[in-house]
């Protein structure tokens, strides 16, 4: 009873602010490794960013069940049919296992054609193929925990799940320091010493958070459960995370190339690239974070047949994103090459990586937008229609506007990122266009009803 009244009183900032920080976390793991690496070479700055880029890819794949599992358990949830939604989510965790483990033999076995796409010298290679084996064989622990996070959310219960990521990031720095800078007497490991953190880091989190899914779902699974497949409300699932996922494997898909296209530019504009994106993600952070808490708050509010009220609390979350990301924007392009200076000394990479960033003033609010309103959408149901903007977008703008300015105007680094922006500003504005345009409310009332039958 303790437990339904806290899910009842729920708010938009109740829920966000944990998810800010687990993601801030998370970002921070990165963050933390290229900090690391850049006092050992930039070319194991480069390494790592490249290959995270690969792994990113299959976080992806994992998501799409993951995406779909986390809008229908808190549409049940909101509907108060808590035996269900425990049902789902082990249908959810058995496949998403299976899935896992193949993604990570795939890995492992085939780290040479994977890595060739990027063409990357002898040297970068080696490096890269190390953090692929060791971080692409706990894969299939992330397609787990891809899948339980979104389960104890969707509950409420936002702040386990960022009790873990900071546990994971203390776990990660530690092990850094000890393996990458040799200290009591260890090996000075470098690249390995970061991907052996971050396997061992993962190992916790999986740890812990089966714990808590236990401890904090409403109706405990039986073992069963894991067995029994719910095939309906899995492809339910599917249904949403498909096309969402989808969507983000578009992005990804579209980052590849356009990091592809500024390896040949030499190794200087492609550590510039990763140093910006790294520092980017702060900008993102907000967004996302607020995005995914008011898809959580908003898809309970639909599971609740509470639809005005829902259509109303995307809004004042898009005003809240849009104010602090401008904001932090503002306040770091003041201090841009002092940030750059963190983590580098090239004064090429300084100058470049600063314009990126007085740049980024007009690229992020058009992005606040997608990270917001494509979450909220999703909660509704209404998948399909982001997916075919990020197709028609992405690699009808970003893509050829990417060589356009990056390669053939010879804009360098900086054109890609003037591509980019392109991306998400004319993304953003549609749909927005599509929320306030509710069309997205003529199939959910039926799902709503299916859902409160079942």
């Amino acid at each position: 009873m303790n437990n339904k009244t806290k899910l009842k009183k729920l708010t938009a900032f109740a829920i966000t602010w944990p998810i800010f920080v687990e993601m801030l976390t998370h970002i921070l793991m990165g963050n933390v490794d290229t900090f690391m690496l850049s006092h050992v070479s930039d070319d194991a700055v480069a390494a790592v960013g490249v290959t995270r880029q690969l792994l990113d890819f299959s976080i992806i794949l994992f998501n799409l069940l993951g995406l779909g599992v986390g809008v229908i358990i808190a549409q049940y949830v909101g509907a108060k049919n808590f035996n269900y939604a425990s049902k789902i989510a082990a249908s959810a965790i058995t496949l998403n296992f299976a899935f896992g483990i193949a993604i990570s033999i795939l890995f492992v076995l085939n780290r040479d054609l994977l890595l060739s796409f990027y063409h990357l010298s002898p040297e970068l290679n080696d490096l890269a193929q190390i953090y692929l084996l060791i971080v692409g064989g706990t894969l299939f622990l992330e397609a787990i925990m891809l899948t339980i996070g979104p389960v104890i959310r969707s509950h409420g219960f936002t702040m386990d799940t960022m009790y873990v990521g900071i546990g994971m990031n203390v776990v990660n720095v530690i092990g850094n320091a000890l393996l990458i800078y040799g200290l009591f007497g260890l090996p000075e490991l470098g690249v390995m010493g970061v991907a052996i953190s971050t396997a061992f880091s993962r190992i916790l989190g999986f740890i812990f958070l089966v714990f808590l899914l236990y401890k904090r779902i409403q109706v405990p699974i039986a073992w069963r459960d894991y067995i029994q497949i719910k095939w309906r409300e899995i492809i339910m699932t599917l249904k949403i995370g498909v096309p969402s996922g989808l969507e983000w494997l578009s992005f990804h898909f579209s980052q590849m190339m356009v990091t592809k296209m500024v390896t040949t530019l030499g190794a200087t504009a492609l550590a510039t690239h990763i140093y910006a994106s790294n520092i980017v993600l702060f900008f993102m952070l907000f967004s996302m974070a607020i995005g995914e808490g008011t898809e959580i708050l908003v898809a309970q509010l639909f599971g609740a047949k509470k639809v005005e009220k829902a259509y109303k609390q995307l809004l004042r979350s898009l005003r809240w994103a849009f104010g602090i990301t401008v904001g932090l924007i503002l306040i770091v392009s003041l201090f841009r090459e002092k940030v750059l200076l963190i983590f580098t000394n090239d004064l090429e990479i300084i100058t470049v990586g600063s314009a990126i960033l007085l740049f980024c003033i007009l690229l992020e609010p058009g992005r606040v937008f997608n990270h917001v309103i494509i979450n909220s959408l999703r909660a509704a149901g209404d998948v399909k229609f982001p997916l075919v903007m990020a197709i028609i977008s992405m690699w009808g703008l970003k893509v050829p506007l990417a060589y356009l300015f990056g390669i053939h105007l010879g804009f360098g680094v900086l054109g890609v990122w003037i591509a980019h922006a392109c991306d998400e500003w004319v993304r953003g504005v549609i749909h927005y266009r599509r929320w306030t345009g509710r069309k997205w409310e003529r199939k959910l009332i039926h799902h709503i009803d299916s859902i409160q039958a079942s």
